[in-house]
């Protein structure tokens, strides 16, 4: 009977390591992607919890202000053009569609892809890129720069 609780208890340890350690190893995983890429991991993980928040709790003043302008948008198939955050702001309902704010209700931190153009949200409903400041582009904070869903 011992012999059988020593792998079974095996298999518990494991399976607690699977659920509790692979979210700091991919938000690890995610840090590094980014560093490596994009820049300051710590700048892009700022603005992706404050978006997040921003946009799950309605707080639409704060989620226009994390926006690239001019923002370009597709939803449904249908273009505009943002050249402002009152732009922005007036049209909020029409552009953070329930599908936009699920898509990112429902994203990870551990779970984002990143490559050379930014950091993905959902299936690519929202981007989060680093927006140069100068001709130089010495500094390139990150912000919210598109915003597409096909419904």
């Amino acid at each position: 009977m011992s012999r059988l609780l020593i792998p079974f208890a095996s298999v518990l340890i494991a399976a607690t390591l699977l659920i509790s350690g692979p979210s700091r190893a991919d938000e690890a995983s995610v840090d590094q992607q980014i560093e490596t890429l994009l820049g300051d991991a710590a700048d892009y993980k700022e603005l992706f919890y404050a978006f997040k928040v921003a946009l799950e709790e309605g707080k639409s003043d704060i989620v226009v202000s994390l926006v690239n302008y001019p923002l370009a948008v597709t939803i449904g198939g249908e273009e505009a053009t943002y050249g402002s955050e009152q732009e922005l702001l007036d049209a909020y309902d029409s552009v953070f569609t329930e599908a936009i704010v699920e898509a990112v209700s429902n994203q990870e931190y551990g779970d984002l892809f990143v490559n050379s153009e930014g950091v993905m949200i959902g299936n690519g409903e929202v981007w989060i890129s680093g927006i140069c400041e100068d001709s130089a582009c010495t500094s390139a904070p990150p912000r919210v720069a598109v915003i597409q869903s096909g419904s």
